[in-house]
């Protein structure tokens, strides 16, 4: 079994399990927190599927576990980049990559939280790949573990807000 089908198989796993706790609030709640958590460390999904389980649990709930697992994962995200950042940076020998680096390096400093708010704050965006780069790439600690913390937070919660008014808008319950 390759690493894809298992990764596959772990998020239909957790897909199942997330619906099977769909009658109990704080159990959903909690599935849902830790499936935000790993989305935003490691895996390249979007997390708003979640606001679609659950009929017991209120949406203004879900969204704002969607913005705590956005919050926790993010403060990971942060300190493994802070750590990642030193190695990175030592593969600028080749042209290229260093254009890239400065390249990243500039974005961050440029648009600090305002920018990392932005990008996180657009459904259906991959957090993970943002949330890294704006760790990664934190040259002098232009950015600080807490407000990167609050700002994820903010966005998710937004992200949460900006679907279930968009599907209100629609006509569309999010159950």
């Amino acid at each position: 079994m390759d690493l894809g089908s298992e990764v596959s198989s772990f998020l239909d796993g957790l897909m199942h399990f997330l619906q099977s706790s769909a009658n109990d609030p704080l159990a959903f709640s909690l599935i849902f927190l830790f499936y935000t958590i790993l989305a935003t460390v490691f895996l390249p999904i979007p997390v708003e599927v979640g606001l679609f389980f659950s009929p017991a649990t209120p949406v203004a709930v879900k969204i704002l576990v969607m913005g705590l697992g956005k919050m926790i994962g993010s403060m990971l995200v942060f300190y493994i980049g802070l750590k990642l950042g030193d190695k990175v940076r030592t593969w600028t020998k080749w042209r290229w990559f260093n254009a890239l680096v400065r390249g990243c390096e500039w974005m961050v400093f440029k648009f600090h939280y305002v920018g990392l708010y932005l990008v996180l704050s657009v459904p259906l965006m991959i957090d993970t790949v943002p949330l890294y780069i704006f760790s990664v790439f934190n040259e002098e600690g232009v950015m600080q573990g807490r407000w990167f913390a609050i700002t994820s937070f903010l966005a998710g919660v937004t992200r949460g807000l900006i679907v279930f008014l968009v599907f209100e808008a629609l006509g569309i319950k999010l159950i």
